[in-house]
C-alpha cells in the first residue's frame, strides 16, 4: 500500500472504516520511520472518491460532451429528501402507515440493486405489489433527478468509463460486485495482504455470564496488553456497537483511563481507543447547544428548556458569570411562569437580574445578539439565505467562546458548517422555506449525521461492522459470537424479489450464502493476527434461554471470563489510602448573629438532627420547580386570602349563618379577585390559568364554609395577628398564626388552614410537625383546641385536638389529649418536647437520625449518604 501511495496511486477502499484504518496505518509508518513532515496519504472509500471525481469533472463539463458530467451530485441528505417526496407523491402512498420508512427502504432497495448489477427491469418480471411500487418509485426519482439536473450516488460509477487518476484498491470481501468489476477492468488486481499466505491463528473462545462480563473481560485484556511495555496493536469487534457504544465506552474507560474521571485526574489525558462509526452529530456538544438556541427561539418554551440554557457552559465566559446565571436561575425558579416565549423569559430574567443587582448576566446578552440575527430575516427564504443567518446566530450566541473549545468541539462545529454548505447547495430541491421548515430540516439532518472527532493514531481500534480489517494487527477480538447471531441470519432486502436477489448474489438474501461468507471471513480474521479471540456472552436482555457458542467455533479451546464489570469509582476506590474513622455528630453551636426559620427550624430538626442543621445552618433548601398554573404553595395563599377577606367582615358564625346565597357567593368573588392579585403579583401564571382558578376557588370555599355552619358558636377574635415570638432554650421562633376563634364562654380555638391532607402529625416525642404545638404554647391562655382546617376538594374538615366535644361539629369527640388530664397539661408535655428540640437545634446537634418516614421528602440524601427511604430512627441522643 505504502508503494503504491509513493508512486503517485489513490488507494480506495470498500468502507470509511477501511479508509481510515489505512490512513491511520499509513501516518503510523511515516511517524514510525521518524518523519516530521509528509505528504497526506492519498487513501478514500470509494463511493466519497467517486463523489470527488465527479465534482472535478463538473468543472470540465463545458468542454466535455458526457450529460452526465454537467450533473450535480446529490448528497445524502438531499438523496433521503428526495426519496421521501417521491414515496409522499405516489400512488401507493396511502398504503404505508409510515411513508418514511418506505422511502428509507427503497432507497436501499435500489442502491442494492445498484451494487449489484440488477436491473430495474427484472422488477416487472416479478409481479408482486411491493416490486411493481418499487419500480415505479425508481422511475419518479431518476425523472426527478432528471427535472432537478441532478445525479444520484449510485448513478455515478456507469458514468465513468474508466478511473481519472490511477488507482489501487485492496482486496476484500465488502466490495460490491459491480464495483470489484469495474475495478478489476480499469485497476488491476487489488493489494493483498502479506499474511494471507500464512498459515491460521488458532483462536481462543471466551465465554461470560453476560454481556457486562464479556465487555469487562474485553477490556480487562486490552489493559493487560498495553501495560505490558511492549507495542500493541489490537482489532477488536463488536456488531451492536451502535446500541452498546456507551456500554462499551465506559468498560474500556474504566479499566484504560479510570484517572480521566477522577477529580485530580491528570490533564490532556488521552484514551488509546478508537470507536469507529461517530455518534449522531446533533449529540455533540457544540453542534447540540446550536440546535437547541434554534428549538429555543420560536414557540413556547419549559421552564426547564430555558432553565438549562441559562446554565449551559457555552454562554459563560467565567466562573463569576456561572455563579450569578446560578443565583438568577435560583430566583426564577420562585417567579417564573410553567413556559412562555424566548423573549418573555428574557424580559423576565433581566428584570429580576437587576432585583439582584447582579446587572445583565452574559448569558442574557448572548441570546439576545442571538434572537437579534435569527429575526434578521423573515418570511420563506431558500436554505442558503438561512445558513449565514445561523451562523451569525450561534457565533453570537452558544459559539462566542470558541476560542476555548476542545478539538472536537471545533470539528463537530465545522462539520455543522459543512452541512450549511451541503444544504445550501440543494435550494433547487427543498425550495424556499419558513424559518420553522428550514430550521426542522437542519434538525433531522444532523441527527442522521454520523461524526467521528479525529483524535490521532490509538492503538486499538474498535469496529462496528463484521468486516476483514485487511491490516496485520497483534491482536484481533471478535465479541457476540453465538449461534444465533453467528453466522448472520439471512436478512433479505426489502421490496426486491428474493429469487432476484439470490440470483445476482445478494448475500443476505440466503442463509447459504452468509454461511459461506461467515466461514470466508473467519478464515481471513485467523491470517490478521498471531493472537485471536472470539467471545459470547451466555445471557442478555431479553432472551429466553441461555446461549451456546456458534457452531463455526466448534474446536476452538475455551475458558471462562473472571473479569467483573466495574465502574469508574472502584479504581478510584482501589487507590485511595485509608481513612481514620471519626464520627463527628455536632455542629458548631448556633451563633448569635443566625437566624432561624421559625417553625421550619423545629420540624427539620424532629425529622432528623442533620436535617435540621442543613435546613437551618446551612440553608440547604431544594430548588423549586415552576408548575403549570398556580403552585400548591401559591393555591393555599390563594385560600388564606379569601378567608382572611371573609372573616375580616363577618367576624362570627352568626354573621355566616344569617348571609344569604347570593350574598355569600358576592363575598368570595370579591376575596377571590382580592387573593389572585396578591399572588400575582410575585408570580402570574397567566389568564388562562386565573380564568381557572376562580371558579375552583369559588367551589371549594363554598364547600368550606358549610363546614363552618356546623361548628359551636364563635367569634373571631384575631387573623394572622402579626409575628410573634416564642422563646425556647434561648432561641426565639417567630409564628404567625392563620386565625384565634372565641368560643361562648370565652375560651379560645386555633385554627392554621391546609390545603392538603392533613393527620394529627403533632404527636410523639419528635412530632412530624410540631406547628400547632409552638402555636398553642404562644397562645396558651384559656386554650381548649387546636387544629388543621383541611380546606381541599378531597375533604373539607378539622382535623383537632380537643377537650372538649362539640367544638367543630356536633358529634365531634374529646380527643386523647396524648395521655394528658386537660389541654393545660398537654400544653406543659409540648413544652418539654420542643424545648429539648430547640435545644439540639441551639447546640449544633447534627446527628443523621431520620423519623421512619423523614427520608421520603428529605431530599437530603446527597449530603447525609442515606440512600434511600424508609430507614429507621436511631435512639434520640
Amino acid at each position: 500500500m505504502l508503494e503504491s501511495l509513493r508512486g503517485g496511486l489513490t488507494v480506495v477502499t470498500p468502507t470509511a472504516e477501511h479508509a481510515a484504518l489505512l490512513y491511520d496505518a499509513a501516518e503510523r509508518a511515516h511517524r514510525d520511520a521518524g518523519k516530521l513532515v509528509w505528504p497526506t496519504p492519498r487513501i478514500r472509500e470509494f463511493g466519497s472518491w467517486l463523489r470527488e471525481q465527479h465534482a472535478r469533472r463538473q468543472l470540465l463539463a463545458g468542454s466535455q460532451t458526457d450529460a452526465v458530467a454537467a450533473l450535480r451530485g446529490l448528497s445524502d441528505i438531499e438523496e433521503r429528501e428526495l426519496w421521501r417526496e417521491v414515496v409522499r407523491d405516489s400512488p401507493q402512498a396511502d398504503a404505508f402507515l409510515e411513508p418514511a420508512g418506505a422511502a428509507l427502504a427503497a432507497r436501499r432497495a435500489r442502491s442494492v440493486m445498484a451494487a449489484h448489477g440488477i436491473p430495474v427491469s427484472a422488477l416487472a418480471e416479478h409481479a408482486s405489489d411491493e416490486a411493481l411500487a418499487l419500480a415505479d418509485w425508481i422511475h419518479r426519482f431518476d425523472r426527478r433527478c432528471r427535472m432537478l439536473g441532478c445525479v444520484a450516488n449510485d448513478a455515478l460509477l456507469a458514468s465513468f468509463p474508466g478511473p481519472p487518476e490511477p488507482l489501487a484498491w485492496i482486496e476484500s470481501p465488502s466490495w460490491q460486485p459491480v464495483a470489484r468489476r469495474w475495478l478489476h477492468m480499469h485497476a488491476g488486481a487489488p493489494l493483498e495482504n502479506a499474511r494471507c499466505g500464512q498459515s491460521p491463528t488458532r483462536g481462543r473462545l471466551v465465554h461470560a455470564d453476560g454481556v457486562a462480563a464479556e465487555l469487562a473481560a474485553l477490556a480487562e485484556w486490552a489493559g493487560r496488553r498495553l501495560a505490558s511495555g511492549s507495542p500493541f496493536r489490537a482489532w477488536i469487534c463488536v456488531p451492536d456497537l451502535a446500541a452498546r457504544r456507551d456500554e462499551l465506552g465506559d468498560a474500556l474507560d474504566a479499566r484504560l483511563v479510570p484517572q480521566g474521571y477522577a477529580l485530580s485526574g491528570p490533564e490532556g489525558h488521552r484514551r488509546p481507543y478508537a470507536l469507529a462509526g461517530g455518534t449522531p452529530l446533533a449529540e455533540h456538544s457544540s453542534v447540540r447547544a446550536a440546535l437547541d438556541l434554534l428549538d429555543l427561539a420560536t414557540g413556547v418554551v419549559p421552564f426547564e428548556r430555558f432553565s438549562a440554557c441559562l446554565r449551559a457552559p457555552e454562554y459563560h465566559g467565567s466562573s463569576l458569570e456561572t455563579s450569578r446565571t446560578a443565583a438568577l436561575d435560583v430566583l426564577l425558579r420562585t417567579r417564573a411562569p410553567s413556559e412562555q416565549g424566548l423573549p418573555a423569559w428574557l424580559a423576565l430574567a433581566e428584570r429580576l437580574a437587576q432585583e439582584l443587582e447582579l446587572g445583565v448576566p452574559e448569558v442574557l446578552t448572548r441570546l439576545r445578539a442571538a434572537v437579534a440575527a435569527l429575526d434578521a430575516l423573515g418570511g420563506e427564504q431558500p436554505l442558503s439565505r438561512w445558513a449565514p443567518i445561523w451562523v451569525s446566530a450561534f457565533e453570537a450566541g452558544p459559539w462566542f467562546h470558541r476560542a476555548r473549545w476542545s478539538s472536537g468541539e471545533h470539528q463537530a462545529a465545522e462539520r455543522l458548517r459543512e452541512l450549511f454548505s451541503t444544504l445550501a447547495a440543494g435550494d433547487s430541491l427543498y425550495g424556499r422555506r419558513s424559518r420553522q421548515s428550514a430550521e426542522r430540516l437542519l434538525g433531522a439532518a444532523a441527527r442522521d449525521t454520523s461524526f467521528q472527532a479525529q483524535t490521532g493514531i490509538p492503538p486499538i481500534w474498535v469496529s462496528g461492522t463484521l468486516v476483514d480489517p485487511w491490516l496485520d494487527f497483534d491482536a484481533l477480538w471478535i465479541t457476540g459470537l453465538s449461534e444465533e447471531r453467528w453466522p448472520p441470519r439471512a436478512e433479505p432486502v426489502p421490496l426486491v424479489p428474493i429469487s432476484l436477489q439470490r440470483q445476482f448474489g445478494v448475500l443476505a438474501a440466503s442463509a447459504e450464502t452468509q454461511l459461506a461468507a461467515a466461514r470466508d471471513l473467519q478464515s481471513r480474521w485467523a491470517r490478521r493476527a498471531p493472537v485471536l479471540h472470539f467471545s459470547y456472552a451466555r445471557t442478555s436482555a431479553g432472551a429466553a434461554r441461555a446461549a451456546v457458542a456458534s457452531p463455526l467455533l466448534l474446536g476452538t479451546p475455551s475458558s471462562p471470563d473472571t473479569a467483573d464489570p466495574q465502574p469508574h469509582w472502584r479504581h478510584v476506590q482501589a487507590q485511595a489510602p485509608v481513612f481514620e474513622v471519626l464520627r463527628d455528630d455536632s455542629g458548631p453551636p448556633l451563633a448569635a448573629d443566625e437566624s432561624l426559620r421559625g417553625v421550619a427550624s423545629l420540624r427539620a430538626q424532629s425529622h432528623c438532627a442533620f436535617r435540621g442543621f442543613a435546613v437551618t445552618r446551612l440553608r440547604a433548601d431544594p430548588l423549586e420547580r415552576p408548575a403549570p398554573g398556580f403552585s400548591a404553595s401559591e393555591r393555599g395563599q390563594l385560600v388564606h386570602g379569601v378567608l382572611e377577606l371573609v372573616w375580616g367582615e363577618l367576624q362570627n358564625s352568626a354573621a355566616l349563618a344569617a348571609l344569604a346565597p347570593a350574598a355569600l357567593q358576592s363575598l368570595l368573588e370579591r376575596g377571590i379577585t382580592r387573593a389572585l392579585a396578591r399572588v400575582c403579583v410575585q408570580r402570574d401564571p397567566g389568564p388562562r390559568w386565573r380564568a381557572r382558578e376562580r371558579p375552583r376557588l369559588l367551589a371549594l370555599l363554598q364547600r368550606w364554609l358549610e363546614v363552618e355552619r356546623r361548628r359551636e358558636a364563635f367569634v373571631v377574635e384575631g387573623l394572622e395577628p402579626g409575628r410573634d415570638v416564642m422563646a425556647l432554650a434561648g432561641l426565639e421562633f417567630s409564628c404567625r398564626i392563620d386565625r384565634i376563634d372565641r368560643l361562648a364562654d370565652g375560651a379560645r380555638v386555633l385554627i392554621d388552614y391546609k390545603t392538603g391532607t392533613k393527620t394529627r402529625d403533632w404527636c410523639g416525642e419528635r412530632p412530624d410537625d410540631p406547628q400547632l404545638p409552638l402555636y398553642g404554647l404562644l397562645y396558651a391562655d384559656r386554650l381548649v383546641a387546636v387544629a388543621y382546617a383541611q380546606v381541599n376538594a378531597a375533604d373539607c374538615r378539622f382535623v383537632a385536638e380537643s377537650e372538649r366535644a362539640g367544638v367543630f361539629a356536633p358529634r365531634s369527640d374529646v380527643t386523647s389529649l396524648e395521655g394528658s388530664a386537660n389541654f393545660q397539661d398537654l400544653l406543659a408535655l409540648w413544652r418539654q418536647r420542643l424545648e429539648r428540640l430547640a435545644a439540639d437545634l441551639a447546640r449544633g446537634w447534627a446527628q443523621v437520625a431520620p423519623t421512619p418516614k423523614a427520608c421520603d421528602r428529605c431530599g437530603l440524601q446527597s449530603l447525609c449518604r442515606i440512600p434511600g427511604s424508609g430507614v429507621a430512627a436511631d435512639a434520640h441522643a
